[in-house]
């Protein structure tokens, strides 16, 4: 083993996972109004010490709030409760709706790497929590992707919820570090970006077994190219899936086991997520000139409507005063003939 620190995960009931789950969702009082992030391939290949060898997608799947959901488990906790100060979501606030998502994502990637920090964050994390649904990211060398783009058919979308389970794990230790030790080649690297072509491609086929196959490969590179990201001993808690067709830690260190089952397949101590869909989009909201304007206009035309009634009333007035005037001169002149 070297110098090279090593972390074991233990295996531990999963009643006993729970109750540890259900605990730490009692310390983050707002674990549940938020979207949450879950990678599926490609992790990694958001930093550029990475792509920059060799470029390739990153595979982000936007999930809502579950309760066995947790910190430090690879969910992008840490650039979520940024989000939520951001946008206030305890205060009952939310993103803006009238703002395109990957704005948002940017405007979030900005506000937790500021000018100058020491430490830049992939963008795969504010990205994935901001763009609704299944989307492929696809990085060259630079933080932020060359391109993004989202599964179209809802079929493969409700697929993926179908087949994807996770599998509550011990979450990663305080001060553990998942770059400790780095062996990144041109040869894995493109062996990552292959596996994660390769899940792309099996989600829009609906390919259960070469999804398995794409993350369990994913999960091979990691420890090929970053040791620490698949701890000694996780063999122990991999085991009892391999009859599955595939799976992969949802994050360094553990947190969760991705597993990739059959449809209607059940997965031993296993959930599964749904999947956010792309929102209607938001009505044209007036602006307040515009509001303003128009209640003004609506004014103005009750004044003329009013104006114009009392003209009238003031002309049948004045025509009602010379009629009475002219059958008082007839009356008059009728009375003075009849005298005669």
């Amino acid at each position: 083993q070297g110098s090279t620190p090593c972390i074991y995960l233990r295996r531990t009931p999963a009643q006993d996972l729970m109750a540890d789950i259900r605990s730490e969702g009692q310390e983050d009082e707002d674990l549940h109004a938020f979207p949450w992030r879950i990678c599926l391939a490609g992790g990694w290949l958001d930093q550029p010490w990475v792509s920059a060898v060799h470029p390739g997608p990153v595979l982000v799947v936007n999930v809502r709030p579950h309760i066995a959901f947790k910190t430090r488990s690879g969910l992008a906790t840490s650039t979520r409760a940024l989000g939520m100060e951001l946008w206030g979501t305890r205060r009952g606030g939310s993103p803006p709706r009238d703002v395109a998502p990957e704005r948002l994502a940017r405007l979030l990637f900005c506000v937790e790497n500021p000018v100058g920090c020491a430490y830049v964050s992939g963008s795969q994390d504010a990205l994935g929590l901001m763009l609704p649904g299944v989307s492929r990211l696809d990085y060259a060398g630079e933080f932020w992707p060359e391109r993004t783009c989202s599964v179209g058919s809802e079929e493969s979308v409700t697929w993926l919820q179908r087949v994807l389970h996770l599998v509550p794990l011990p979450s990663r230790p305080q001060g553990y570090d998942p770059l400790a030790s780095k062996h990144v080649t041109l040869e894995v690297v493109q062996r990552l970006a292959d596996a994660s072509e390769r899940a792309w491609a099996a989600i829009i086929a609906r390919d259960a077994p070469a999804l398995g196959a794409a993350l369990s490969n994913t999960m091979r590179c990691w420890r090929d190219m970053l040791p620490e990201t698949v701890p000694a001993g996780s063999a122990e808690l991999i085991e009892p899936y391999d009859h599955h067709h595939g799976c992969l830690f949802s994050g360094a260190g553990g947190g969760f086991l991705l597993v990739v089952a059959n449809e209607g397949e059940s997965v031993k101590d296993g959930f599964q997520i749904e999947i956010t869909r792309s929102p209607s989009p938001p009505r044209p909201r007036a602006r307040v000139d515009e509001l303003a304007m128009a209640a003004q206009s609506k004014k103005q035309t009750i004044i003329n409507h009013h104006a114009a009634l009392s003209d009238n009333l003031g002309r049948l007035l004045a025509l009602l005063c010379v009629a009475m005037q002219v059958v008082v001169l007839l009356g008059s002149a009728l009375g003075w003939r009849t005298q005669e």
